[in-house]
C-alpha cells in the first residue's frame, strides 16, 4: 500500500512539471486531494476539540478533501457540542447535495439549540423531498421567531403546493419579518403552481 502511494506520488510530482498547464494544474490538485485523504484522521480529531477556531478549519479542511471519509466526518461533527461547529458542518453537509444528509439533519433537530435548529431547517428547504413539508410544518407549530421564520423560507424553496394553505394566514401576520418571509415564499409557490398549471395545459389528455 505504502509503495503503491509512494509511486502515485512520485508520478504526480512529475507530472506537476508538464509542459501542459492543464496536466500541471491536475496533477497539483491530485496530489492536493491524496495529501488531504492522508490528514483526514488528524483532522477528526481537531475537529472535534474543544477550540472553536480550530474545529471550524478543521472541518472546512475535511469539507474539500470530500469523499465517503469526509462525509462520516461530517455527520458525526452533527453532535459536536460546540453550536458554531454543529452549524458549520449542517451547511457543510448540505453543500454535498447528498439525500442521506436528511435523516440525521431531522434526528439533530431536538437536540439542537434555537440557532443551530434554524440553520437546520431552513436547509432542509434545498432538499425536493415531499415527507419534509410534515417535518417543517411541525416545527413552525412548536417554534418562534427565528425557528419559524426558518421554516417558511424552507416551505418556499421546497415548492411543494401543499404548504401554501399553512402559509396564506401569514400574510397578515404581526411580525413584519413573518410577513416578509410568507410573501416570498408564496411567490416561489406561486411560480411553481403556475408551472404545473401550463403544464397541464400542454400535456396531452390520455
Amino acid at each position: 500500500m505504502e509503495e503503491a502511494l509512494m509511486r502515485v506520488r512520485l508520478a504526480l510530482t512529475l507530472a506537476v512539471r508538464d509542459q501542459e498547464v492543464g496536466v500541471r494544474i491536475e496533477a497539483a490538485r491530485a496530489l492536493e486531494r491524496i495529501e488531504g485523504a492522508s490528514a483526514l484522521e488528524h483532522l477528526a480529531v481537531t475537529a472535534a476539540s474543544s477550540d472553536t477556531a480550530a474545529a471550524l478549519r478543521a472541518l472546512y479542511a475535511v469539507a474539500d478533501v470530500g469523499g465517503e471519509k469526509a462525509f462520516g466526518i461530517l455527520l458525526t461533527t452533527l453532535k459536536n457540542p460546540q453550536a458554531a461547529v454543529r452549524a458549520a458542518a449542517v451547511k457543510l453537509l448540505v453543500r454535498t447535495g447528498d439525500p442521506r444528509v436528511l435523516d440525521p439533519l431531522i434526528e439533530s433537530l431536538e437536540k439542537s439549540t434555537p440557532d443551530v435548529k434554524a440553520i437546520i431547517l431552513e436547509a432542509l428547504g434545498e432538499f425536493r423531498e415531499p415527507r419534509l413539508v410534515e417535518v417543517l410544518l411541525s416545527q413552525f407549530q412548536e417554534g418562534s421567531g427565528p425557528i419559524r421564520e426558518a421554516v417558511i423560507t424552507a416551505l418556499g424553496k421546497l415548492g411543494d403546493l401543499r404548504a401554501v394553505d399553512p402559509l396564506l394566514p401569514l400574510v397578515t401576520d404581526d411580525n413584519p419579518t413573518i410577513r416578509e418571509r410568507v410573501a416570498d415564499a408564496l411567490g416561489r409557490l406561486g411560480v411553481r403552481a403556475a408551472e404545473e398549471e401550463k403544464l397541464k395545459e400542454i400535456t396531452p389528455p390520455v
